[in-house]
């Protein structure tokens, strides 16, 4: 049974690739201008803008910007020696931020750059009101957690952090600014 159903699979598709390139010489030599209509209904050909009218204002031109998840410094300031998702993957899916490090050029300082996901937003207390810290243009906060110096702000409503086991926290801080 599968012998017969092979054969005349095979003598269709046969017959189906010589109907083909008979066909090709009766084609229409000349280009289309637009071959798209060819293709779409007689009715919705005929919807123009006049008989669909917009209504209201554009919902997009409220929208903010989508922020950057990824800051980069400058190529002729650093060189990114890693990069790994922030859930830890390495591998070949890209993941929508990650954590980025920098060996900054004339130095051996590193220097990783992340999204802190789920982290509330940096701001202002009452008892510090003004951080000497301002990252980017943003209110900043720096501490030192086993060594290594971290500077969090919050940007567009995503918290980044910036850190290093070698930088101070003033350099770190002119560092963080030059991100992009």
């Amino acid at each position: 049974m599968s012998g017969r159903l092979e054969a005349l699979l095979t003598a269709a598709a046969t017959a189906l690739a010589i109907a083909f390139f008979v066909s090709v010489p009766h084609w229409p030599k000349e280009p289309l201008n637009n071959p798209i209509p060819s293709f779409v209904s007689a009715a919705a050909q005929k919807v123009t803008a006049t008989s669909a009218p917009l209504l209201g204002p554009s919902l997009l031109t409220g929208l903010k910007p989508v922020p950057d998840l990824n800051l980069r410094l400058p190529d002729d300031m650093a060189v990114v020696t890693a990069r790994r998702g922030i859930n830890g993957e390495t591998g070949l899916i890209p993941t929508l931020a990650s954590i980025t490090t920098f060996r900054i050029l004339g130095t051996t300082d590193l220097v990783s750059v992340a999204m802190v996901e789920g982290a509330d937003p940096i701001r202002a207390t009452a008892a510090q009101p003004d951080s000497p810290i301002r990252v980017r243009g943003q209110y900043a906060v720096a501490s030192i957690d086993r060594g290594i110096t971290h500077i969090r702000w919050t940007e567009n409503g995503i918290t980044f952090d910036i850190a290093s086991r070698t930088v101070e926290v003033t350099r770190l801080a002119d560092i963080a600014n030059q991100l992009r």
